[in-house]
């Protein structure tokens, strides 16, 4: 399985601020969703730096309309499942049962959560 260039906290943050702006991904407006939804305050050289790192791994295209525009690549919600996969991988051996103890423990779940998690579950079992 082909694996993804990491991010850092950083990049990913800026990943987030793209796939949130969709049409209106501009390096201004990702400086500031960065400053106002995060309280990430940069240069703007620092957040070109990200930007062009996002681009030389794969997340991001560019498309010159009078300002450039940061394109995505790679859809969100695949890059959560293969983060989360990964995480569970390195960090639990791939043992599902260990990771979901970890995330819950001393947590409450709301009902309707834990409904979707049973039903999750159903889907996913090999009965």
């Amino acid at each position: 399985m082909y694996e993804r260039s990491a991010l850092s906290e950083c990049e990913m943050v800026t990943m987030r601020c793209v796939w949130n702006l969709g049409d209106n991904a501009t390096a201004f407006n990702v400086i500031n969703m960065l400053a106002e939804d995060y309280g990430m305050v940069y240069k703007e050289t620092t957040v070109y730096t990200f930007l062009k790192k996002l681009k030389d791994k794969g997340f991001v295209d560019t498309v010159r309309r009078g300002v450039t525009y940061y394109i995505p690549l790679v859809d969100e919600t695949t890059y959560q499942k293969e983060m989360a996969k990964k995480l569970l991988r390195f960090w639990f051996n791939g043992d599902i049962s260990e990771a979901v103890n970890a995330v819950l423990e001393g947590e409450k779940i709301a009902k309707k959560d834990a409904k979707k998690i049973r039903e999750s579950i159903k889907l996913n079992t090999n009965e």
